[in-house]
């Protein structure tokens, strides 16, 4: 089980809101000297940087969410996680765009030998698994992720709560993942979780690898 990787791979570590699975990818990227793509650092580029897509936000909100150049990310949000039909638009929208960056940066990690792994909420809702050679789902109660989350985002736990619930419900998540972590305890016994599982992610890795 304590098998190296044979060739460079691609994992995906997926979860909703106060999951956990940043802290997750990061230990695992550190370790194991990875490189790591975050998801959100993905979508701030295009919100930020993306003319067409901010061309469709300006177009579509306005004033609502624009204040001069400068996009209000805050009033954004509140706007299209009170309706289901709004943040599945956002997301049709936005995709296109995150996936070349996406691509562009996980191609450059595995050309250079090393494994790539991919930290991003929204994998399943793009439906996007079948990129990667493993996928992790990390788990925990809404509540509790909700109330973690708060702790660093402008947010009340009420309001994360009805984000996660735009989200795949985790049980889903858990369908489409080879390996789920559960989180419902403390920091140190996640990345304990996270180190044991780690063989088992290369062997799966190589398992995928040697049938082609």
């Amino acid at each position: 089980m304590n098998e190296p990787p044979a060739a460079p791979f691609l994992l995906g570590v997926t979860g909703n809101i106060g999951s956990g699975k940043s802290t997750v990818a990061r230990l695992w990227a550190s370790e194991h000297d990875a490189g790591i793509i975050e998801g959100d650092v993905l979508g701030r580029a295009v919100v930020n940087e993306c003319e067409p897509f901010r061309a469709w936000l300006r177009e579509r909100y306005g004033g609502a969410v624009f204040h001069g150049d400068e996009l209000d990310r805050t009033a954004l949000g509140r706007i299209v996680f009170s309706d289901r039909g709004l943040i599945d638009e956002l997301n049709r929208e936005i995709w296109p765009h995150i996936r070349a960056r996406l691509e562009e940066q996980v191609g450059r990690v595995l050309a250079s030998g090393r494994i790539a792994i991919v930290d991003a909420a929204m994998i399943c809702e793009w439906k996007d698994e079948a990129r990667y050679d493993v996928l992790v789902a990390v788990i925990v109660d809404p509540r509790v992720g909700a109330e973690r989350a708060a702790r660093r985002m402008q947010l009340t736990a009420d309001e994360l709560l009805q984000r996660y619930r735009m989200q795949l419900p985790a049980d889903a998540k858990t369908e489409r993942a080879d390996f789920t972590l559960r989180n419902d305890g403390t920091r140190p016994e996640l990345l304990r979780r996270a180190r044991a599982l780690w063989p088992e992610i290369v062997a799966h890795a190589n398992q995928r690898i040697d049938r082609g």
